[in-house]
């Protein structure tokens, strides 16, 4: 018996790809999406028709056959996503209704006659629909028989064909003594559908092998859900190493040594992609993250190279060194160059799905699509028009208070940032600077009126006057609140890498983060000390330097006072949220604070809501002691720093561990978590 979608369809992909029809691995980008869905559903519509006739026959469409359908139209076709399954066997069911049974099996004939590929592919996945519940009846076997006639195909030849595609769930589980790397790495290579990861999960013996399975499945899953989602492509780079973050940090740690390779070489592939995916032009790429994106790339393919042939499941194409290399060369000139880069890229990523398993090979695909497409901006010029991205409220001339207004650097609840220059001929005409204007937003309008709004950052703005220069602090350069058409706060630009971005190329170790943790709260007690505090911590607001060290920036939001809203909601205090009565800067900050250690150091969010209904909820459900707290405290390595975390976080700002002795304390907790990996594991 044999039952798709968990079968090796390899031997049918090979006979649709000897005759052209399956497509390339990625699609053009200059072909519009609906184009594309129209030629898969044309393609594919033959081998659909002949799946729904034969579920038709019994009329039974149960779970397992449609389990069949989705998992088999997606091992054809690298492209087919969730809709296209659904468009697919809506079409055959109409057809189906049109025609009647002889009539579609007829309509078949006439799509693939003359290609005895398709025509066998269309047989096999016919049987495997027949099989998909364990037995064959009366009527599925008049129906197999009538389309084995009408397409000209033996028995003979159909009992070859399903006698040559080998079950891989069994090839995977026979040897019960197979290490689980090898395993998922064999399973990544054949398997196409959430399902498949799913169900053969269900029937591994050991969890060390059960639990990669379902996380790699969840990668699948939400892979497939990215670019089902048309909306938005922009983002889809960044989500889809996101989603490949997830599975890095969900796997096991110290099970197998060959489970710790197979993780640390996702691990580099995640930290290039993350790199590339975030750069906005192509004066932002660095040559050393296409060599460590080869690096990684090589890894994998001697890693896959390496684990079939340990489980004696056959070879891969061996990655071709430097390809990747060549393209960010390529990239860095103009004209022709650039030109060759995209047909390079092509043609990596081709040969790419001949080496690693198709989901990975997705991932790649999608960030260097788009990196092949970013502009080259001049050296020293902003990334895109000025003009074209400045809000309305710019000046023509865009002069606010002596500054000139380069380009965007960001915005979020409290305000937008600008990168500009003195407008006079005073000073160092390249020195650069980070200006901030409030934004009134819809958070801010339920509490106060604009004028009022604006009143207020007046006032905190110019409390900074108090706080002194230092080192893990960005430098304050002036405050002009008669500024129109808007105040605005200007601060040093701090030169370097910001900790969101860190965290989103998985570019952290566990001393770099404690050491930033450090100069963070050297910063804040500065700040606490002329009583003044920041407001707003959270890993975009923390820069590492060059030279290692760690500086708070954007003070668009500090103050003397607590203001309801005056933070990010997913770092804000009970007290910012109106939760809980009292508080000051210092231990509002505190609770920011620990929300910045636990995500430095794990890796993740410890509040992921994403709206701010479900964050304000996950903020007044606890006294110290989330979820993901609680697991590093039950953890015997990292209880220590779990009781660390959750005396930051309790519910009343009074019970908060004063961040001076947070600091002179958070030595003792890194000794307690010497040796131990980047990142924590937590119980997520």
């Amino acid at each position: 018996m044999i039952r798709l979608p968990t079968a090796a369809l390899a031997a049918l992909r090979a006979r649709l790809a000897a005759v052209a029809a399956r497509p390339s691995l990625t699609p053009s980008a200059s072909t519009p999406g609906a184009e594309i869905d129209a030629a898969i559903v044309e393609e594919l519509a033959p081998l659909s028709d002949a799946m729904v006739l034969m579920m038709a026959a019994d009329g039974d469409l149960g779970a397992a056959e449609r389990d069949v359908v989705r998992g088999a139209l997606r091992e054809l076709d690298d492209r087919v996503r969730s809709r296209h399954v659904e468009a697919l066997v809506q079409s055959s069911r109409d057809a189906l209704l049109r025609l009647g049974s002889e009539g579609l099996r007829e309509d078949i004939a006439r799509a693939l006659g003359g290609d005895p590929a398709r025509a066998e592919v269309a047989l096999v996945l016919a049987a495997a629909v027949a099989y998909a519940d364990g037995e064959i009846a009366e009527a599925e076997d008049a129906t197999m028989n009538s389309l084995m006639s009408s397409l000209g195909v033996s028995p003979a030849r159909v009992r070859a064909l399903l006698g040559a595609l080998e079950r891989v769930d069994s090839a995977l589980l026979r040897d019960a003594k197979a290490d689980p790397a090898d395993l998922l790495v064999h399973a990544a290579l054949h398997l196409r559908t959430p399902e498949d990861f799913e169900r053969l999960a269900a029937r591994a013996a050991r969890e060390v092998v059960s639990t990669p399975l379902r996380l790699y499945g969840a990668y699948v899953h939400a892979l497939d859900a990215i670019l089902d989602t048309q909306s938005a492509p922009a983002s889809v780079p960044a989500a889809a190493v996101e989603a490949l973050v997830r599975l890095v940090d969900g796997l096991p740690q110290h099970r197998t040594p060959r489970l710790d390779r197979a993780r640390a070489s996702l691990g580099q592939l995640a930290t290039a992609l993350g790199g590339l995916a975030v750069a906005r032009s192509t004066r932002e790429l660095v040559a050393g993250e296409f060599d460590a994106l080869d690096a990684a790339l090589a890894g994998l393919s001697s890693f896959t190279a390496k684990a079939l042939a340990r489980v004696g499941a056959g070879e891969r194409r061996a990655y071709a060194e430097g390809a990747f290399a060549d393209v960010g060369r390529l990239l860095a000139d103009t004209g022709e160059a650039r030109s060759t880069a995209s047909l390079r890229a092509s043609e990596a990523l081709q040969r790419l799905g001949e080496t690693l398993p198709p989901a990975l090979a997705t991932a790649v695909s999608l960030v260097l699509g788009r990196v092949v497409a970013l502009p080259r901006a001049a050296d020293g010029a902003p990334d895109a028009p000025p003009e074209a991205r400045m809000p309305e409220w710019v000046p023509a001339s865009r002069v606010l208070g002596g500054f000139r207004l380069l380009s965007p650097l960001g915005s979020g609840g409290s305000g937008s940032v600008f990168v500009a220059v003195r407008a006079s001929d005073d000073g160092d005409p390249e020195e650069r600077f980070a200006l901030k204007v409030p934004q009134y937003d819809a958070v801010a309008a339920r509490a106060v009126s604009e004028s009022e709004y604006l009143a207020v950052f007046k006032r905190e703005a110019g409390a900074l006057l108090a706080v002194p220069e230092h080192p893990n602090l960005a430098a304050f350069v002036t405050f002009d609140a008669r500024s129109r058409p808007k105040p605005l706060l200007v601060m040093e630009l701090v030169d370097g890498v910001d900790c969101q971005t860190l965290l989103g190329r998985r570019a952290l170790d566990l001393p770099a983060a404690l050491r930033v943790l450090d100069d963070v709260l050297a910063g804040l007690c500065a700040m606490h000390d002329a009583g003044v505090g920041h407001l707003d911590v959270k890993p975009s607001n923390v820069v590492v330097r060059p030279s290692g060290a760690a500086a708070l920036v954007d003070f668009g939001l500090a103050g003397r006072h607590l203001r309801i809203g005056c933070a990010t909601p997913a770092y804000a205090s009970p007290e910012v949220w109106g939760v809980v009565d009292g508080g000051t800067p210092a231990t509002a900050d505190a609770y920011s604070f620990a929300c910045l250690a636990f995500e430095l150091l794990c890796g993740a969010p410890l509040f992921r809501s994403t709206s701010a209904v479900a964050l304000f909820a996950e903020h007044a459900a606890h006294d110290g002691g989330p979820e993901a707290v609680k697991a590093l405290e039950a953890d015997v390595a990292t209880r220590a720093l779990g009781g660390w975390v959750g005396g930051l976080l309790r519910r009343d700002p009074a019970a908060r561990t004063p961040l001076v002795d947070a600091r002179a304390s958070l030595s003792e907790v890194a000794r307690s978590l010497s040796g131990r990996a980047w990142p924590l594991g937590t119980a997520r």
